[in-house]
């Protein structure tokens, strides 16, 4: 993702579409059945603590952001999950069915919730929060 961002920042000269492209790819990027790409590729998912899948607004939640900075410090006290696991009660855990050419099938599945509905809120909300924050730092 940061590879993403730096290649916007580095073509178009500008921070803020850099950051307004890759916040809401890392904010949701396991949105699809708790899985992002290199989840898919080992086998695992983000699953909530009865070992079911997570739902969008929890998976959205662990990636909050801000509280990025304080996993490093979390980790070594904690290291067996996250801060943002913690903090949607979620855990990283080995998907019950591996199988990489699942996602056509997911994608055609995939309805819309509530717990989507209300995750996508939240990556918005956020995002306004960050344009807001980017703004105070310019100024």
């Amino acid at each position: 993702m940061g590879l993403i961002g730096f290649g916007i920042v580095a073509l178009t000269d500008n921070l803020f579409l850099g950051i307004m492209i890759v916040y809401p790819i890392t904010m949701n990027k396991d949105f699809l059945n708790g899985k992002s790409i290199g989840k898919r590729v080992f086998g695992i998912q983000v699953q909530n603590l009865n070992s079911q899948k997570a739902t969008e607004w929890k998976s959205s939640l662990r990636n909050f952001l801000p509280i990025i900075p304080f996993e490093l410090i979390f980790t070594i006290f904690s290291p067996e999950r996250r801060i943002g696991d913690r903090i949607a009660e979620t855990k990283v855990g080995i998907e019950k069915v591996h199988n990489l050419k699942t996602i056509s099938s997911e994608l055609k599945n995939y309805r819309i919730n509530k717990e989507l509905i209300f995750g996508i809120i939240f990556g918005v909300a956020n995002i306004y929060g960050l344009l807001w924050l980017y703004g105070i730092i310019l100024s």
